[in-house]
């Protein structure tokens, strides 16, 4: 396996680890609102599961963003050829939005 094809497989797998403990994440601490009425009682087990989850999910965080540095190194040469095309330039534009939307619902959730 060469390292483009690496790259591409690792960071493939680390968006749905991303994916998959974010959803676990999101569900757990749910339930786990309606389940206990205080940290207390949760039993040990869960939070050191959901605390496992937690460090799987920023751990491969991580390791995406580095890897996808990598990509864009590697690929370089073809994302330039890629946005001098008017459909590139337009990709480019509606990553941008979707990146931005995506951050601003993140920010007004944490609020």
């Amino acid at each position: 396996m060469n390292g483009r094809s690496f790259i591409s497989v690792s960071l493939f797998i680390f968006i749905v680890t991303l994916f998959a403990t974010g959803l676990i994440i999101e569900v757990g601490e749910t339930i786990g609102e309606a389940a206990f009425e205080n940290e207390a009682d949760i039993p040990s087990y869960l939070l050191f599961i959901m605390s496992f989850i937690t460090a799987t999910h920023v751990i491969s965080g991580v390791c995406f963003a580095v890897l996808s540095i990598f990509h864009i190194r590697r690929n370089w040469n073809a994302l330039k050829n890629c946005l001098k095309t008017k459909s590139g330039a337009l990709a480019l534009i509606w990553v941008a939005i979707v990146i931005s939307i995506a951050l601003l619902v993140a920010l007004l959730k944490t609020q």
